[in-house]
């Protein structure tokens, strides 16, 4: 179970890190930043990670007792494959409730905290890298290019500076034969030493516009200094996803659910109400064209009939998109509920993952009868694969509100149940399930039937 559950956290952090790979380079962050989003990121998939391990774990271990003929010395003793397995069914069970309690209490914290981090990385500028023959714009109103720059001493050639503060173009332009750069007041100011260059500025201020004067000053050594205090890291309000439904535990997304069922009901009086009051209310305020509506209209001229149909055409048409505006916002208030009731039945669903797929991986093992990482892995990861697919084709159909959530978080238990009963029965019947020896009997014997069949 170590072993298993070591493998999958490794695996699902790599891919976090993936994810998130973009945002990571060229920031500067300090490594106690990443390991503290590592280790806040390991506490929100630890209920992924625990299923995961379990299949792969009970196949490996019944895989191994069946490898070594220890289930059939067991089972040769009286012992039946219900009481070989009683011991690991209460270990899932306990794992299930762990996941429970971890999904519930832990991971909504860690998920703010990494939310909060993940802001924080984003807000965050490139750290200042300045790479030769490249023009680096993050600096605020300024444009720079080096030649080269010596890997040992940082020394930088060949440097040019534009300066856009006056928002008047490449007016002002920096050249040095050579400088180098270093950060000061905990990396908030940067400062260019600037050697052997010249400073060319355009004045195009006023009456200088026509003439566009041109000043060029010579220098030895010029000192320049930036404002780079928004490269660090911007902490964010700890209040920003405090409304998040991923950050709440079950108490509060019930609470959440039922103020949302509350507001909806209310807006669906309301919205009836409205439709009720546009399909009843009068065609026009023009007194002729209300006059002529609620008349005969069979008594109208031709003129007024078609003055009359045109206004109902124009109401027609604005109750339509009225309700095509609500419809709009209803969908989205529906699908806003829908993510707030599939989180309420992911933490549930997860945590029974552990038990369910236990009884997908600890059969196929003592069917199967191969331990180690090979077998067991591809087995486990072929299941695991197909159970999380059907989670997230669940969760999609009901957060658009095709299927209702339930059932969307349901699905993969839904579709994995009866199979881990099939193959515990199987398994507890000594079946030869996935046998190459046994098929490979089974499509001999076939084609020896249909061989007999075609001679007589």
């Amino acid at each position: 179970m170590l072993l298993t559950f070591s493998i999958a956290m490794f695996v699902l952090i790599l891919q976090f890190l993936w994810q998130k790979m973009e945002s990571l380079i060229g920031k500067g962050l300090e490594t106690f930043f990443i390991l503290k989003m590592l280790l806040y990121a390991s506490a929100t998939i630890v209920p992924m990670a625990l299923p995961l391990a379990i299949l792969l774990a009970s196949i490996m271990t019944l895989g191994n007792l069946g490898e070594r003929y220890e289930l059939v010395a067991m089972k040769s003793a009286g012992i039946s494959l219900w009481r070989i397995l009683s011991p690991l069914i209460i270990f899932s069970f306990f794992m299930s409730v762990l996941a429970f309690f971890f999904s519930n209490n832990i991971m909504p914290k860690a998920e703010e905290e990494l939310k909060l981090m993940v802001f924080e990385m984003k807000s965050k500028k490139p750290a200042i890298n300045i790479k030769p023959n490249e023009f680096y714009y993050d600096i605020d109103s300024y444009v720079i290019r080096i030649g080269e720059r010596n890997k040992k001493t940082g020394l930088m050639k060949d440097i040019i500076i534009y300066d856009h503060s006056d928002q008047m173009g490449n007016t002002s332009v920096i050249k040095a034969d050579s400088g180098n750069m270093v950060t000061v007041d905990n990396g908030n100011t940067l400062i260019f030493e600037l050697y052997d260059g010249e400073n060319f500025k355009e004045d195009l201020k006023g009456e200088a516009y026509e003439k566009r004067p041109l000043t060029r000053i010579n220098f030895k050594k010029e000192v320049l200094r930036f404002d780079v205090s928004n490269f660090s890291l911007q902490e964010a309000d700890s209040d920003r996803y405090k409304n998040s439904y991923m950050i709440m535990n079950l108490a509060r997304l019930s609470h959440s659910i039922d103020s949302l069922n509350t507001v909806m009901a209310k807006d669906k009086e309301l919205i009836l109400a409205e439709i009720k009051s546009d399909f009843h209310s009068d065609i026009s305020s023009q007194n002729e064209v209300k006059a002529d509506f609620y008349s005969d209209y069979d008594t109208l001229s031709e003129e007024k009939k078609k003055t009359v149909d045109e206004y109902a055409q124009l109401k027609l048409l604005n109750i339509k998109e009225h309700y095509n505006n609500v419809l709009e916002r209803f969908k989205g208030d529906t699908e806003y509920l829908n993510r707030h009731k599939i989180e309420y039945h992911r933490k549930f669903a997860l945590s029974l993952a552990c038990v369910i797929l236990f009884f997908i991986g600890a059969p196929l093992g003592a069917i199967i009868k191969k331990g180690g990482l090979g077998m067991p892995i591809v087995v486990s990861v072929i299941s695991f694969v197909i159970y999380y697919i059907l989670g997230q084709m669940g969760t999609m159909l009901a957060r658009s509100a095709t299927i209702p959530p339930w059932v969307g978080m349901w699905a993969s238990t839904i579709v994995f149940l009866p199979i881990g009963i099939f193959l515990t029965v199987k398994a507890t019947s000594d079946a030869k399930l996935l046998s190459l020896d046994e098929w490979r009997r089974k499509i001999v014997s076939l084609k020896n039937k249909k061989t007999n069949n075609y001679g007589k």
